[in-house]
């Protein structure tokens, strides 16, 4: 019999280490990845609240992964963006290099545009086959702040919220790419205050129990751009869209096309395919919603893996606090007894410290692959 293969990452721990089952990836079941319809959202009747609140509870509790149908964000304003971020990446690379990153005064290597072969985020597999345009949170853009409200906004969070003083990257970007994209924004903003009003009832709080923290949230896009890939090898390791990781915040909110590629780790070792479910939203949560939750909801290892033969476009929605909060275990989720897991610690800081994590992996051990786990840790 072979020795079991092991899927090596980063993670809040640390480097850890996976089992994979020697099977390849399968479709997910409906119980595994369930479609959660949010028509109850909406709802002034607070028992249908209630209940769409336990079905997310119970996703975030087991796979960690969950679609989400009837958000009512118009299907339109995915395809507009969709059209418009693919006609953006087929033009030429001169055409794009003014948004790269590194032109960023105030947040180099955090917004803006990053080429193919320039992203690794999983050292054991390959270099992401991807391009990629990134965004974070500006309360210009926010629905919920007029522009008297941006005069008045308090020190403590302005420091967190600095951006370049010619709007980079969209400043260097043409409207028609910018427009489409910053509107789906505004309407996923709306969307991500209102779920998480029924998530704060999933985590036993009352419903506008996180509210305040999401006043200036830590809401980042990541526009992802996927050429096709045919080989599953290169020098050894796995090719990969974008490498095995979890994500840092607190859940995500993505758009896929229809051409599929997104990969799930189960608890058992599996990858499970993601396939797209048309006018539904993929979420999954992150480390930080793990952290706070003493690790009852799951934040759940996954990829892309885009061998479809086509061109893929997503967009990721990353939502956290605001950075300027703090938090620790919420006492709400704590049973008669249950000792907290996790100290409380700043979201800037969380953020800061997993990047820092990230960097001294590949620093230490991205040119080499350990034959034995560097640790078990129960995702």
């Amino acid at each position: 019999m072979s020795p079991p293969e092991y899927l090596h990452l980063a993670s809040p721990l640390g480097p850890i280490s996976r089992p994979l089952l020697p099977h390849p990836p399968r479709d997910a079941l409906p119980s595994e990845i369930p479609i959660i319809n949010l028509t109850p959202l909406f709802s002034d009747d607070l028992p249908s609240r209630q209940h769409l609140a336990s079905q997310i509870r119970q996703a975030a509790t087991t796979s960690g992964f969950m679609y989400i149908s009837h958000h009512c964000i118009p299907l339109s304003l995915f395809q507009t963006a969709r059209n418009a971020s693919l006609d953006w990446f087929r033009s030429p690379l001169d055409a794009k290099l003014p948004a790269n990153t590194n032109n960023s005064l105030k947040n180099k290597g955090v917004v803006g545009y990053r080429p193919r072969q320039t992203q690794h985020i999983n050292p054991w597999e390959s270099v992401d086959v991807r391009e990629s345009f990134s965004w974070r949170y500006d309360p210009a853009y926010d629905p919920l702040h007029s522009p008297s409200d941006l005069e008045n906004i308090p020190d403590e969070v302005k420091r967190y919220i600095d951006h370049d003083n010619d709007g980079f990257p969209w400043s260097r970007t043409p409207k028609e790419f910018s427009g489409p994209v910053t509107e789906l924004y505004q309407a996923v903003l709306k969307l991500g205050r209102e779920l998480v009003r029924v998530m704060a009832l999933a985590l036993g709080l009352e419903e506008d129990g996180l509210d305040g923290r999401f006043e200036f949230p830590d809401v980042g896009v990541a526009v992802n751009y996927y050429p096709p890939i045919a080989a599953t090898k290169e020098e050894g390791k796995e090719k990969v869209s974008i490498g095995s990781h979890t994500d840092f915040q607190l859940f995500t909110l993505l758009y896929q096309d229809s051409v599929g590629g997104l990969q799930v780790l189960d608890r058992e070792g599996q990858w499970l395919n993601a396939r797209p479910v048309e006018g539904t939203l993929v979420v999954n949560f992150g480390d930080y919603m793990q952290r706070i939750t003493n690790g009852k909801w799951v934040s759940t290892v996954h990829r892309v893996v885009n061998t479809s033969g086509r061109e893929r476009l997503s967009i990721a929605f990353f939502w956290g606090f605001g950075l300027h909060e703090r938090c620790g275990v919420l006492d709400s989720v704590l049973e008669e007894g249950e000792e907290k897991k996790y100290d409380e610690v700043g979201c800037w800081e969380w953020v800061q410290r997993r990047i820092e994590m990230m960097r001294e992996v590949k620093k230490g051990l991205g040119n080499t692959t350990p034959e034995k786990p560097l640790s078990m840790h129960s995702q």
